[in-house]
């Protein structure tokens, strides 16, 4: 009897013992202080990286506006002017000849604002690039332009470039490092991108057109690397994709002497039209006045590539059953900046 007793006070202990170390390692659920995968609030968690990184002004405007100088070398494929012909190949090879640009000046304006809301920025800026570039040839031995069907050895080609560019968007620059901040950005673009380019030499001229309008979406992002003092270090990547209707495409050539038509042809176009921008720089920032001001100084060289725009090429080798993509359009060059926050 004594031993049954025992036995049954030792199972007693060890379930005790059991719920004891059981109740003693169970974890606790710590409280969560927001909602996680859900917004946040400041009181929340301690500010740290990916806090806001705009400027802000000791002002109740948050308003900026901004002006840029642009030097850019305009550049198309598909522009060649012709080939000049060979007295023998051996000595005298055939040598293409393209026009030449050069940089030419434009300019950029915008203005924009900073929201409370999360700390978003907004920008509406407009550019605007409209230029000629001239180019003529003369040579011993006669040659067909490639824009012309009649033979000399005189040739002059004009190239002229209207771009105009609206851009709405909106970004929110925020600091990723102690030293490094980037600046996502989405909006439209939109505008217009008109062309006309002549060859003419003494007993033809020819001329082509093309005229269009373009609106699409935009992203990108760009970056500033803190360097010494004030300045910092820009690099940024957008891109974009056009719808853009070609409204207008046209070429002919008429004889100089009575204008009686060689050639003579219209098309119309529309289709997607990609776009991509690439800029990098240096750049100096400042508050004065008790920090209700803030100026900001920029230089930057900057590429700008669209796609599929020598529609006036595509359309003059429709009419000579040649195969040829529509050449591209390329921007670049300089442009510094001038902004000035309020």
């Amino acid at each position: 009897m004594f031993n049954f007793s025992k036995k049954i006070l030792f199972l007693i202990a060890i379930v005790s013992f059991s719920s004891v170390f059981g109740v003693s390692t169970k974890k606790t659920p710590k409280k969560k202080y927001y909602d996680q995968g859900y917004k946040i609030e400041r009181h929340t968690l301690m500010q740290a990286y990916n806090t806001p990184a705009r400027v802000n002004v000791n002002g109740c405007r948050d308003l900026f506006v901004e002006g840029s100088f642009i030097y850019w070398r305009p550049q198309e494929k598909g522009l060649t002017i012709g080939a000049t012909s060979s007295s023998g190949l051996v000595t005298v090879p055939v040598e293409i000849l393209n026009l030449d640009t050069r940089h030419k000046s434009g300019f950029k304006v915008g203005v924009g604002g900073h929201s409370n809301f999360d700390d978003w920025s907004v920008l509406a800026q407009y550019t605007r690039f409209n230029r000629d570039s001239k180019d003529s040839y003369e040579k011993s031995l006669t040659f067909t332009p490639d824009w012309l069907t009649q033979e000399g050895n005189i040739v002059e080609a004009l190239w002229n470039l209207d771009f105009n560019l609206f851009d709405l968007e909106i970004s929110r620059p925020n600091f990723t490092g102690k030293h490094l901040i980037l600046s996502p950005l989405a909006g439209i673009s939109g505008g217009w991108i008109n062309q006309r380019y002549e060859v003419s030499n003494v007993s033809s001229i020819a001329k082509s057109f093309s005229d269009s309008w373009l609106i699409g979406p935009k992203a990108g992002i760009k970056s500033f690397w803190q360097l010494r003092g004030d300045f910092k270090f820009l690099g940024e990547i957008e891109a974009a994709i056009f719808y853009q209707d070609f409204y207008k495409i046209s070429y002919e050539e008429r004889s100089a002497l009575n204008n009686a038509f060689f050639e003579r042809a219209t098309m119309v176009k529309h289709y997607l039209i990609p776009n991509l921008n690439l800029g990098a720089g240096l750049s100096f920032g400042s508050y004065f006045y008790k920090d209700k001001w803030h100026i900001d100084i920029l230089t930057k060289f900057e590429f700008s590539y669209f796609w599929n725009q020598n529609q006036m090429r595509y359309l003059l080798n429709q009419l000579k059953f040649t195969r040829f993509n529509a050449g591209s359009l390329m921007l670049q060059g300089i442009t510094a900046s001038l902004r000035l926050d309020f």
